[in-house]
């Protein structure tokens, strides 16, 4: 059989994971005070580890005239400051808990600023584990067949990869198109997924050519949408095009320190409470509580020991709806919608359509860069503008051009231009592409 899948799901064999999982089964039906005093408790941990063990952290709480000491309640929690990307990416090690098990990993995010820290293996597989409970809500379990599109550069003759550990089927999204999709269509019905998992703006463009060709597809039983806003015009079309299966959305990011998604009845997206603290802020600082308010997402990760994340502003913005839902009764915090994640495309010569979600790097390539910003004006080329840390050698240069090659493809012209300032937009965001062809999809300011 061509697909068959190992016995035992990878991550089962990870103990970190599944203890992590059955932690998550056991206090799924706590109350709000459970909840608040769980939280408060680990606020107090992390804080006290924090100050003990990183310079970064104890000298901006002393400089703040506080201690992990006068954390009594979550109103003294909040009066210690603020950290973001720019401060902790400006002396990292300051800001790290070194251990025999932690990885550098990076992120440009949506904000076109590379960022590196630190994350030990227990973090990582708490956070998959927490991934998989959000999406047991919809009936998925580890060993459900899985159809992924991801900015994967596969380079199968059919821009495929079954992995049996996962009995996972990955399709690049790098080659969204017709010919492309129409074999990723014909080897569904052999593989009969249950579920499609992707860039929501990866699995639009697929659900699109369905539609326009009137190409049918083997029932499933959702799609799991990761790493971009959800718009309503997408979901419009998934149910259309998909009858029947349930559509769930989840927001989160790699410093782990915020984890929402859906629940079993509403596209309300569920903060996890176990996994960190989210608070939303206003434009002063000021703690947002009224439903329809919008704020920047704030959050302290429960799981990150080597890098901490407290009080972390991420740039993103949500809508408040709530503190409890009406339909599963969880007492969470509810968000209506993320904002600050904008759909964004690089159109190439062969009118592909690539996801700058995509184009991510989780290694440490864009370390000589300060930041960076895709431009495209015309179909098929693209500018990449830097603003270097420092002088950057020719070879690093060159190395860098060749891996965003491999994410971009051979019908992409890339001209690499060091610049001396990248604008912000007119709400203070970095944009990582500035598009200024029309298109008909994506999210353009």
């Amino acid at each position: 059989m061509r697909f068959k899948a190992d016995e035992i799901h990878k991550d089962l064999k990870n103990p970190y994971y599944v203890e992590w999982k059955e932690f998550l089964k056991r206090t799924e039906n706590w109350t709000e005070e459970q909840i608040l005093d769980y939280q408060l408790k680990e606020i107090k941990s992390i804080v006290q580890h924090a100050f003990k063990n990183t310079e970064g952290y104890r000298e901006i709480y002393i400089n703040a005239g506080i201690t992990p000491d006068d954390i009594k309640t979550f109103e003294d929690f909040r009066k210690l400051p603020f950290v973001d990307k720019k401060l902790i990416q400006a002396d990292l090690n300051k800001f790290t808990f070194v251990t025999d098990d932690m990885e550098y990993v990076t992120t440009g995010g949506s904000t076109g600023i590379p960022f590196g820290f630190y994350r030990g293996k227990k973090a990582f597989a708490r956070e998959l584990a927490s991934k998989a409970f959000l999406y047991s809500r919809v009936g998925w379990k580890e060993g459900c067949r899985q159809m992924v599109f991801r900015g994967l550069p596969i380079n199968t003759p059919d821009r495929m990869e079954f992995h049996p550990e996962f009995n996972e089927l990955r399709c690049s999204s790098y080659y969204l198109i017709p010919e492309q999709m129409e074999i990723y269509r014909k080897v569904a019905f052999e593989y009969q997924p249950e579920f499609l998992k992707g860039y929501p703006s990866s699995l639009y463009l697929f659900a699109k050519y369905l539609k326009e060709n009137n190409k049918s597809f083997p029932p499933i039983k959702g799609i799991l949408c990761a790493s971009e806003n959800l718009y309503e015009f997408q979901k419009e079309l998934f149910k259309e095009v998909f009858p029947g299966a349930r559509i769930f959305s989840h927001y989160g990011h790699y410093e782990l320190a915020v984890l929402a998604g859906y629940c079993e009845y509403t596209d309300v997206y569920h903060v996890l409470p176990q996994y960190g603290f989210a608070e939303l802020i206003d434009k002063d600082g000021n703690l947002i509580t009224q439903p329809g308010e919008i704020g920047e997402i704030v959050g302290t990760s429960f799981l990150m020991y080597n890098t901490p994340f407290i009080r972390y502003k991420t740039g993103d913005l949500a809508v408040l709806k709530g503190f409890k839902c009406s339909e599963c009764g969880r007492p969470h915090q509810l968000w209506e919608r993320i904002e600050g994640r904008l759909q964004e495309f690089i159109v190439t010569k062969n009118n592909r359509y690539i996801s700058m979600t995509a184009i991510n790097m989780h290694d440490d390539i864009f370390d000589p860069i300060k930041q960076f910003q895709f431009y495209q004006k015309e179909k098929g080329i693209v500018v990449f503008k830097y603003i270097p840390k420092e002088k950057i050698s020719q070879e690093k240069l060159e190395n860098i051009k060749n891996r965003l090659m491999i994410k971009l493809g051979d019908d992409v012209e890339l001209i690499m231009q060091e610049v001396s300032e990248i604008p912000l937009t007119k709400r203070g965001k970095h944009r990582f592409l500035i598009q200024e062809l029309k298109l008909d999809i994506g999210d353009i300011e």
